[in-house]
């Protein structure tokens, strides 16, 4: 299982790396991770997309990579967790609730591009372009 799955910091440093692998002086932002704090993903999926990123920029003209994570469901219910410490760091209170969130669809990510090459799986395809 330890094979199947790229931890979190790993997927990140690999993400970076697949950027500047032609040309170190790229930039490489990834969006929509940011508040994760651990996480695994499937290895398999992570090599597709360091294979894309390469592909993108063979291109000469490209000088910035952004990869942004979008969740697949744009319609979420997230579980909230309000925590209070004390002075000594230590947790006195953790209230959960509910928290529906609305995210953009993928097409908000797509309005800039001249072309959209859409590899995803025959399941994950909503959108028609």
């Amino acid at each position: 299982m330890k094979c199947m799955h790229t931890k979190l910091p790993d997927l990140l440093a690999k993400i970076q790396a697949a950027g500047k692998k032609l040309r170190p002086e790229t930039k490489v932002t990834i969006n929509g991770l940011e508040n994760i704090k651990t996480a695994k993903f499937a290895s398999l999926r992570l090599g597709r997309l360091e294979e894309e990123i390469i592909e993108i920029t063979e291109d000469p003209e490209i000088t910035e990579v952004v990869v942004e994570a979008v969740p697949f469901d744009p319609e979420i219910i997230y579980t909230s967790v309000a925590k209070g410490y004390t002075a000594d760091g230590r947790c006195k209170i953790a209230i959960l609730d509910d928290m529906a969130g609305s995210i953009p669809t993928v097409e908000h990510h797509l309005i800039d591009a001249e072309v959209v090459d859409d590899r995803r799986s025959a399941g994950h395809k909503q959108t028609q372009f």
